[in-house]
């Protein structure tokens, strides 16, 4: 079955709503004044929802249509990925070398965003076959 204008109709307005209440997720996410054990509620939010952006940009070549790993993207792409998505998270527990450096550029460039994204496309793209 052809992906035809609907079906790219109704993802562009999936993305929309996605991105309006991702930001109220992370307005809601942002004042909350405690913290998920040692993590605090912003870097939680960050994460979450830059992952599920990344998943929702993969359903752009359409529906996931069949369970097939692939190995060598599940373990090159999105495992270093997801370790350096959620680097800040396992700092908190266990001393990490280059913390500071690592914290500089993530927060200067937007990598949380960015590597979330990559890590919830790699995640579906290794999981699954699209129609």
């Amino acid at each position: 079955m052809k992906k035809g204008y609907f079906y790219y109709f109704l993802w562009i307005v999936g993305a929309l709503l996605l991105v309006y209440y991702g930001n109220q997720f992370m307005d809601m996410m942002a004042r909350k004044n405690d913290s998920l054990g040692k993590v605090d509620y912003t870097l939680i939010g960050h994460i979450v929802y830059a992952f599920v952006f990344g998943v929702y940009l993969s359903l752009l070549n359409g529906v996931p249509n069949r369970r097939k790993f692939h190995r060598p993207l599940f373990f090159f792409v999105f495992l270093p990925c997801c370790l350096l998505l959620i680097y800040p998270v396992i700092s908190q527990y266990v001393t990490l070398p280059y913390y500071s450096l690592y914290n500089e550029h993530m927060a200067k460039w937007s990598g949380y965003f960015f590597f979330g994204l990559l890590t919830g496309l790699a995640f579906m793209k290794s999981l699954f076959i699209t129609k």
